[in-house]
């Protein structure tokens, strides 16, 4: 499989005011080295742990496109454009180089119901099927001999399907296995809702745990092995009346014959035209000889020389700078993500040069098919790589030692929510929270508005979560006016009582429980309710009585719980 990766750093940011920007273009055929040591690399070790997941290696290939489920959208499975130093074998053991993946939690996000007609067509034959946002967190962890290499967290997002599709059922025999084709289709919306209560969050996981095992595989590709790509690189240059940019013109020749000769080194007399011609920028005047659009070209340029002399922190700092030029004024997304993009490839050449620089090129074989040796049966039959083991959290937390931090626009919902929760706590620190020691017996809390007046007009403390095992929470009319985010956690709660208290808005905390049979959050000053409460399909009772809820609200609510009786 041929890619071309276009790093095309051009300057289209044109100004109807002053000076603007052109570009020469390097064209390179480059080779990305690994990012993790792979000097003298013969086996590669993998272990998935499942936890609790509906997943082994049985059900792996449960579904009929699930090869297809582990590609990416423009990925021929057959055609894998990797290359080794030498010959590597996979295996479910400690290798040379051990790669841990684990699994979080799975949350339906939204389930949107559809239809299609029947395969043949027949008169008014209908079948539905759900197209379902899900999230799937993991986190991929490479090591070797001397500890932890690197830890990254995989996205969590995917759109997936349950009915409309084929599935293989397999049947253990004494002289081997039998396996049957099921069309999984549904004739009307009862069918379809009372299978998903049955057996979508399964269908889901299987699902999402392919895709993300196609999605590691990605990742162990990209870290592990060579490839060899074309790389395109813009070189701006200023242009306008207002001052002679030819010897701007003349460093981007120089640095494109550099760049397409490899001669690294030549960069440098680009490197020094561009960083003088940057103590010029002015950013208060438009038509300046370096405005806005000129010096965001010149930090892109620097960026690329100082990645190419291996000055990665010097290539860095001018990105950054060059973003921020390009987060002002009118922003063009694409331009700031594309730019974001190459940060990551400043990132990746740090790291081979930390690794793997003095590596010799010697001629390279083609990379085993990870996908397909984990994905197949007759391939897989001897690769033991799944574990039902929760490492979830361990792995969790040595990424969060080492991931960069986000910025607003590239956090999901729950990372905002996690860190405003974060900086609302670092605001109230020291200010002694009530506490619940003591207080839960036998998997209960029982508050009272007589015992526990000093909670009112407070949240219910957050050591409530320091209760993974809790089944029942009651705490009715003690004026209560909010819930800890933390909630989410408790996966086990089964009962929860608050009602006649004081919220006025809840926390969106019900996605995880699975458990739940009944939540009572009558006679409180309810305007709204969070979205994970109509993924509570397997409620038997529900109060909700007695809040301030738009009628379709309630009306939404009772169509997304059918099988809940409502008080």
């Amino acid at each position: 499989m041929k890619l071309t990766l276009l790093f095309v750093l051009t300057l289209a940011t044109f100004s109807i005011f002053g000076q603007k920007t052109k570009t020469k273009t390097a064209r390179i055929d480059f080779v990305h080295y690994p990012t993790v040591p792979v000097k003298g690399v013969q086996e590669i070790g993998i272990q998935v742990y499942t936890s609790n997941l509906p997943f082994n290696k049985d059900t792996l290939r449960l579904y009929l496109g699930n090869m297809d489920m582990m590609m990416s959208d423009v990925e021929q499975l057959s055609k894998v454009d990797y290359k080794s130093l030498n010959e590597v074998s996979i295996t479910g053991e400690a290798g040379d180089i051990s790669v841990h993946m684990a699994f979080g939690e799975p949350v339906i996000v939204a389930k949107e119901q559809k239809t299609y007609s029947c395969t043949p067509a027949k008169e008014g034959c209908i079948q539905y099927f759900y197209k379902v946002k899900y999230r799937l967190p993991a986190i991929v962890q490479f090591r070797n001999s001397s500890g932890i290499i690197s830890t990254l967290e995989l996205n969590p997002e995917m759109d997936l399907q349950f009915g409309n599709e084929q599935i293989e059922k397999h049947k253990k025999l004494d002289n081997g296995t039998s396996t049957s084709i099921q069309v999984l289709s549904f004739k009307s919306e009862v069918d379809l809702a009372l299978a998903f209560k049955e057996m979508g969050s399964y269908s889901l996981a299987r699902k999402g745990i392919v895709k993300q095992i196609g999605q590691m595989s990605e990742i162990i590709y990209d870290n592990v092995f060579f490839k060899e790509e074309k790389l395109k690189l813009e070189i701006a240059y200023g242009t306008g009346k207002v001052a002679d940019y030819t010897e701007t013109e003349t460093a981007a020749e120089t640095a494109i014959n550099a760049l397409e000769s490899k001669d690294y080194i030549s960069l440098q007399s680009s490197i020094d035209v561009w960083e003088n011609w940057l103590k010029r920028y002015d950013s208060e005047d438009k038509k300046a000889a370096v405005n806005k659009n000129v010096a965001q070209g010149l930090h892109e340029n620097l960026s690329i020389g100082y990645t190419f002399i291996k000055s990665f922190q010097k290539a860095k700092n001018h990105l950054n700078k060059a973003i921020k030029l390009a987060e002002t004024g009118f922003v063009n997304t694409n331009e700031v993500n594309r730019l974001k993009e190459f940060y990551k490839f400043i990132e990746r050449r740090e790291q081979v040069e930390k690794y793997n620089a003095d590596l010799k090129l010697t001629p390279l074989i083609t990379a085993p098919n990870i996908k397909k040796l984990l994905g197949q049966r007759k391939f897989n039959e001897d690769i033991n790589f799944l574990i039902a083991e929760d490492k979830f959290a361990e792995l969790q937390e040595d990424y969060s030692k080492t991931a960069p931090a986000k910025d607003v626009s590239e956090m999901t919902i729950d990372e905002f929510l996690n860190q405003q929760q974060s900086e609302t706590d670092k605001k109230k620190e020291g200010v002694e929270e009530i506490s619940l020691d003591g207080r839960v017996e036998n998997d209960m809390l029982i508050l009272s508005g007589i015992v526990d007046a000093n909670m009112r007009g407070k949240a219910l403390p957050k050591s409530i979560c320091e209760y993974p095992e809790i089944k029942v929470i009651r705490a009715r009319n003690i004026g209560l006016t909010s819930l800890p985010l933390c909630m989410r956690e408790l996966m086990k709660l089964e009962k929860m009582y608050i009602n006649s208290n004081s919220f006025e808005e809840l926390p969106d905390i019900f996605e995880n429980m699975k458990s739940l049979t009944i939540l009572d959050i009558s006679n409180n000053n309810l305007k709204s309710l969070p979205p994970s409460i109509y993924t509570l399909t397997h409620l038997d009772k529900i109060y909700v009585s007695g809040n301030q809820l738009p009628e379709e609200d309630m009306e939404k609510l009772k169509e997304a719980l059918p099988e809940t009786k409502f008080k």
